[in-house]
């Protein structure tokens, strides 16, 4: 199982750069990087019809973060706080109706991404050790069995909805409850699954072995940072 989880982080890392959806500047990486976080967060506390799952988590924040934020937009998302973060000025257009941000192979782009995909065709492995995280940065989990999903969650760092802690991170346990939610933070159990927000060392002692985020776990692919950073 670990010789799996090195193997498969190993082919991640060595995945091309070239045809990945980028920002011009690193101010505009920057910007992108806050507004990802904040509102991965803050479907912790307000959710969206669309995020129904973990990939749709990530899915959701990275198109979001990428939009102009309008005061229809910002009326519309009917966010928990004023986010203080400027637009992206040069963010990627999008190509008639739809917004093909995420690459799907080698050629194509598609609106839709499974948390594999993502981390395959649009990051790039940083390391096994969860202490290199960055904020927006990806947790990854591998599952053997056939019958259970991959997993990611979404590293918050320092939250601007709480004032204690710097290791936030936050994920959606899934329809089917993936991930089992941990007791350390967040409302109570549903069965279609919610947002569940824990801090990092609380997680390292995840009820399930399986989902602490540490080298000796074998599910543990490691941390991944999204194209559109580099």
């Amino acid at each position: 199982m670990r010789r799996f989880a090195l193997a498969t982080a190993l082919l991640l890392v060595g995945l091309p750069v070239l045809g990945q959806v980028r920002l011009q500047d690193e101010g505009d990486r920057a910007t992108f990087r806050s507004w990802f976080v904040f509102l991965a967060d803050a479907q912790f506390y307000r959710t969206t019809a669309d995020v129904t799952d973990c990939a749709a988590l990530v899915r959701h924040a990275f198109r979001e973060a990428l939009r102009v934020h309008s005061p229809e937009w910002l009326r519309q998302a009917v966010l928990p706080v004023a986010p203080p973060f400027p637009d992206i000025l040069r963010p990627p257009r999008p190509h008639g109706d739809s917004w093909p941000l995420f690459r799907i192979d080698g050629r194509r782009y598609a609106e839709f991404a499974d948390a594999a995909t993502i981390v395959r065709l649009n990051a790039h492995l940083v390391s096994r050790d969860a202490r290199a995280a960055r904020p927006g940065d990806l947790l990854f989990f591998h599952q053997s069995d056939e019958h259970a999903s991959d997993h990611l969650m979404v590293f918050i760092g320092r939250s601007l909805f709480e004032r204690a802690g710097d290791e936030w991170v936050v994920y959606h346990t899934g329809p089917e409850h993936v991930v089992p939610g941990t007791a350390a933070h967040g409302p109570p159990s549903s069965p279609s699954g919610e947002v569940r927000k824990v801090r990092m060392a609380d997680l390292l002692q995840h009820p399930a072995p399986r989902w602490r985020p540490l080298q000796a776990n074998a599910h543990f692919v490691g941390v991944f940072r999204l194209a559109i950073l580099w």
